[in-house]
């Protein structure tokens, strides 16, 4: 008698629960496969974007852009009287929007150093800041050092610093950008290095042929 209820009970349960229990695995089941999906597509496009950084063909297509806009700023010099072919500052900035060109805006960084022009023009406009308003950000930010900070938060937050764009974005983000944009300079010291040597093959021919 007593074992003949057992059977009963457990299969009244099990078809009682398992309508519910099969939604909520198939929910939790199809969560997981999504998150999974995203994080390995994720993943493709990052180690992809690291990859052209790397490859010839990339370097050379920085390359002669970057000579012919630095051929540009040497034609606005002379056309303006100067002979000085561009100040250390103004090459750095057009190898930096080169680069960000290069990356077609598919990071943030790169989105920051273009609109880097909108934003110092936007810096301009600004009506200039009283000396009480000065005093009072001063020691505001006096204040604000005497506060520790964890080691690694104040290491992050220079990091963020660092990358332009980056200010406010997670930690996983920045990581992705700061590897994108770590590659990404590696590539403009090389081009700039062939750049160098280019000029200085070509600055011999020049001065022999020259009046």
């Amino acid at each position: 008698m007593v074992d003949s209820l057992f059977p009963t009970i457990e299969t009244t349960g099990d078809d009682e629960a398992s309508p519910e229990s099969r939604r909520k695995k198939r929910r939790i089941s199809e969560t997981t496969t999504t998150t999974e999906k995203s994080e390995i597509e994720a993943q493709r496009i990052h180690e992809e974007s690291l990859k052209r950084w790397r490859t010839n063909r990339m370097q050379q297509i920085y390359t002669s852009k970057l000579f012919e806009a630095l051929r540009r700023v040497r034609q606005r010099s002379n056309d303006a009287g100067n002979r000085v072919t561009g100040t250390p500052r103004e090459i750095r900035e057009t190898a930096d929007r080169v680069l960000a060109a290069s990356a077609r805006g598919t990071t943030r960084w790169s989105r920051a150093i273009l609109a880097s022009r909108v934003r110092r023009a936007k810096k301009q406009r600004k009506p200039k800041l009283t000396g009480d308003y000065k005093l009072r950000k001063a020691t505001t930010t006096t204040e604000t050092r005497r506060i520790r900070v964890p080691a690694v938060e104040r290491k992050l937050k220079i990091l963020c610093r660092l990358v332009p764009g980056c200010r406010k974005v997670s930690v996983p983000n920045l990581l992705d950008e700061v590897t994108d944009y770590i590659a990404a300079l590696q590539m403009q010291v090389r081009a700039m290095e062939a750049v160098a040597e280019l000029l200085a093959t070509a600055a011999p021919r020049t001065t022999l042929n020259g009046p």
